[in-house]
């Protein structure tokens, strides 16, 4: 069976919208307390600046955003996913193996639309 190319403009958006629905799941109320004296409250912050830069550079030319923010996603994710490794495998820590495969993608593949 051949793969269906034409549904991968689709995939990457969904992907892009994926990220930006983790992030407010994920993160909104730390950033809503904003304890800005908790590495948390930046951990979260980046994370949901930089998704949202990944959606919204799906609609411009240059990848170099997509690229760095990508990157930082990328670091964001293995970081939880060390930081959850101690307590053994668990479904948050298959759910940050995906968000860093995503982020990984666009770190790899930024140009794609």
């Amino acid at each position: 069976m051949k793969p269906i190319k034409s549904l991968l403009p689709l995939s990457i958006w969904l992907m892009r919208i994926g990220l930006l629905m983790f992030a407010y799941t994920q993160y909104f109320e730390t950033i809503k307390d904003f304890n800005y004296e908790s590495l948390t409250f930046y951990i979260a912050l980046l994370f949901c600046i930089f998704s949202v830069l990944i959606f919204i550079t799906g609609f411009v030319e240059k990848p170099t955003i997509t690229v760095i923010s990508g990157l930082v996603l990328a670091i964001i994710s293995v970081y939880n996913l060390v930081k959850l490794f101690e307590g053994g495998v668990s479904q948050t820590m298959s759910i940050f193996i995906l968000i860093s495969g995503v982020a990984f993608y666009f770190l790899a593949n930024p140009a794609s639309k």
